[in-house]
């Protein structure tokens, strides 16, 4: 139990913690400053920083705890020792220096969020956008969708209908929606026109920050497993997503571009923002 843990494990516990994130963070540091393409970069250079997922999940592990809270928490109680408060305050720099390289490489790399962020996202969406049905394989408009039957009736007090749209292949839209189950109508935007209608660019520092990586770790710790996609399916892990709803011109009445990977609006905002329009 985390209350059974010691001081000094405490203290091993966060000082290999610190070494493996600063050693990786500068090891990649140094490899990017080599220069590369940005597909070299993001394929290779900095994914050893996603080891942060493995040295977490045994961090917790280690201390008897299942997430960031209660690691907090036990530190908090040997707080009096020098120690343990110069270690905490080292995990938190790096937890500083690690966010900060990763918001200059999207600056640096000129990825697509931090040039989309600088423009204002659509209010509207045609009604001829382009995208592919994966249930049918069929090339739809929005304007078509509307004569199709609905897979399910979600939030049908509201009247509204859920679509989920995907970027990328076919086939890894279809390999998705066999591996969860959905039973919603899923379009492909393959050239993600949408995406960037909306503002939805890709972003290193957004699905790699710091806390997000130990977040990721403590589902480790729960034993639950990571999506595990076939190489060939990932097509841009860094994209972010978004919640939008339309109305039936296709004007935009809510907006919610993701902040990180597990940032999600719940249905009561969603709802609340459609009663306000109505």
């Amino acid at each position: 139990m985390a209350t059974e843990v010691g001081q000094n494990t405490l203290l091993a516990a966060l000082k290999e913690l610190i070494g493996f994130g600063r050693t990786s963070l500068e090891n990649v540091e140094k490899d990017v400053a080599k220069g590369g393409s940005l597909q070299e970069i993001v394929d290779k250079k900095i994914r050893p920083l996603f080891g942060l997922m493995s040295a977490g999940a045994k961090f917790f592990n280690s201390l008897g705890v299942k997430n960031q809270k209660e690691a907090e928490h036990l530190w908090e109680q040997f707080f009096q020792n020098t120690d343990v408060r110069d270690n905490v305050e080292g995990l938190l720099q790096l937890e500083v220096e690690w966010d900060c390289f990763l918001k200059r490489l999207d600056v640096q790399m000129q990825m697509s969020d931090t040039v989309l962020s600088q423009c204002p996202a659509a209010q509207t969406l045609s009604s001829d956008t382009q995208f592919i049905h994966i249930q049918t394989k069929e090339n739809v408009s929005l304007d078509h969708l509307t004569e199709l039957k609905n897979s399910k009736k979600l939030l049908e007090a509201q009247s509204l209908r859920v679509l989920v749209v995907s970027y990328g292949s076919l086939e890894g839209a279809t390999f998705w929606l066999d591996h969860t189950g959905y039973e919603f109508d899923m379009l492909l935007d393959a050239e993600r026109a949408v995406y960037q209608a909306f503002g939805l660019g890709s972003s290193i520092s957004k699905v790699m920050k710091f806390k997000l990586m130990l977040h990721y770790s403590e589902i480790l710790v729960m034993n639950r497993q990571l999506p595990d996609v076939p190489p060939q399916f990932i097509d841009d892990l860094f994209q972010m997503g978004g919640d939008f709803v339309l109305d039936q011109g296709g004007k935009v009445i809510y907006s919610y571009r993701c902040r990180s990977p597990v940032d999600r609006p719940s249905v009561t905002q969603i709802l609340a923002a459609v009663s306000a329009h109505s």
